[in-house]
């Protein structure tokens, strides 16, 4: 009897349960790696303290996630393919001093595709509309890649609504050399990660699986498709009037460094932050210096005020 007992102890139950929970994950990341990513990493963006919600953007249900209590409020533009808990490492550390937002853009994340389809004027005008069903005026944008390219053409188009821009190496100009992170196969999927990351990574198949499944949605293989007829911003940027941020990981290899002079070049009064050894994600890679610019820049222009 007590050999019964002891087989089914607490513990060894415990260990069962985990040994089988372990068992299930692994399974669904191989069958359905996508929406198995999708979901852990949710988590870990409601681990931080985030709320999660939806709001109506003219008829459009925008999932974003919302932390902090007080402050300016600053909100988040993810890139291509990505998705709100991109920002997952900064929504921690900034909302101790403000309000942060990060919202899926139409047709990725949790956000249904707009009927607009994709492209950037509509993407900046359900920026503007996410803005509008929150109540939030004048804000600070953060974009990365496809991101700051959004956020830079909202600025051009309602200026009185921004406090400050930061582009994260931001997509937007027609320099050659660019890298377009289009994925439909195993192969290009590892080399869009060795591009992001600036250095060659090896990652499960699961991981390239759910690369080549996401660049078959229609937000993003639509917008590669009309790649060509995206507006881009080169002649425009001498008509940015906010404060700019430029911040830029010098290892990228998707955006060329030489795009990080031409935005600092281009758009009047602006700054330029390089880091070395830091790749296309400088939210991910580098978070404690994109912590401290942005908390420096904004403390420091409330000052001034």
């Amino acid at each position: 009897m007590s050999s019964k007992k002891s087989l089914l102890s607490p513990s060894r139950l415990t260990l069962l349960a985990a040994a089988g929970g372990l068992s299930v994950f692994t399974l669904q990341m191989y069958r359905r790696p996508l929406e198995t990513i999708a979901g852990v990493s949710r988590t870990a963006m409601l681990l931080t303290g985030a709320r999660e919600g939806t709001c109506d953007a003219a008829g459009l249900p925008i999932h974003y996630y919302h932390a902090g209590q007080s402050g300016p409020p600053l909100v988040f533009v993810h890139g291509l393919g990505g998705s709100a808990e991109n920002w997952l490492f900064l929504f921690p550390r900034l909302s101790k001093q403000f309000q942060v937002y990060a919202l899926d853009l139409p047709g990725f994340g949790r956000t249904p595709l707009a009927p607009e389809g994709t492209n950037i004027r509509t993407h900046a005008l359900y920026l503007q509309r996410f803005l509008d069903a929150l109540n939030l005026f004048r804000v600070t944008l953060v974009g990365n890649s496809l991101g700051g390219w959004i956020a830079t053409r909202f600025v051009l188009d309602a200026p009185e609504r921004i406090r400050h821009l930061y582009l994260l190496n931001s997509a937007g100009l027609s320099r050659e050399g660019m890298f377009t992170p289009y994925t439909p196969d195993f192969a290009s999927a590892r080399r869009a990660i060795s591009h992001w990351s600036g250095r060659p990574v090896r990652v499960p198949n699961f991981l390239l699986k759910a690369m080549v499944e996401s660049s078959r949605r229609p937000a993003y293989s639509g917008f590669i498709e009309n790649y060509d007829k995206q507006e881009e911003l080169d002649d425009e940027l001498a008509q940015v009037r906010v404060p700019t941020t430029i911040i830029w990981g010098t290892e990228d290899r998707i955006l060329p460094l030489a795009c990080a002079h031409d935005f600092h070049a281009s758009i009047p009064g602006s700054k330029l932050i390089l880091l070395p050894g830091v790749g296309h994600t400088p939210q991910t890679g580098a978070v404690s210096k994109v912590v401290n610019i942005i908390s420096q820049d904004i403390a420091s222009s409330q000052v001034e005020m």
